[in-house]
């Protein structure tokens, strides 16, 4: 009896279409895996996995758009033209790197739309070249970008 009952009521869950959700929080779920950074905004903390975002060819290199990488981080639109941003590389043997600490001010969000992340180059940033940004921007290894509100 208990045996026909359990059948039944897998029976029924398939036929209401119940499926479940499967999470990588879960026990025994693999993460995803490939070149990340970390984008901190407003209080939030969000790993983006570059390999999820679709690529463009810029000079000849397969990049992901800056922006789409905030997008993905949770960010809207108005939020990132609201913000600037500082970034953070880390070259092995070398010190974390920020433009900032070499004077170059964190950037408007409106020219992450011409900037670009080389997951194939160790995370280089590169940037349209008629934007004129000073070389400091042209982090390698980047790991983290910094959001914060434009009126800091």
């Amino acid at each position: 009896m208990k045996t026909w009952l359990c059948a039944l009521l897998v029976l029924l869950c398939q036929a209401c279409g119940l499926e479940q959700d499967i999470s990588f929080d879960e026990p025994g779920a693999s993460p995803p895996e490939g070149p990340y950074v970390t984008v901190l905004w407003g209080g939030n903390e969000d790993v983006v996995f570059l390999d999820s975002l679709d690529k463009v060819l810029f000079e000849e290199r397969s990049v992901c758009l800056l922006w789409d990488v905030l997008l993905e981080a949770g960010l809207e639109e108005e939020q990132i033209l609201s913000m600037r941003f500082d970034f953070e590389g880390q070259v092995e043997g070398e010190d974390p790197y920020r433009p900032s600490q070499r004077g170059c001010e964190p950037l408007a969000g409106e020219i992450l739309a011409r900037g670009y992340l080389d997951p194939e180059e160790n995370g280089l940033l590169i940037w349209d070249s008629d934007l004129g940004l000073r070389g400091c921007y042209s982090v390698r290894g980047t790991v983290l970008i910094l959001g914060e509100s434009a009126e800091s």
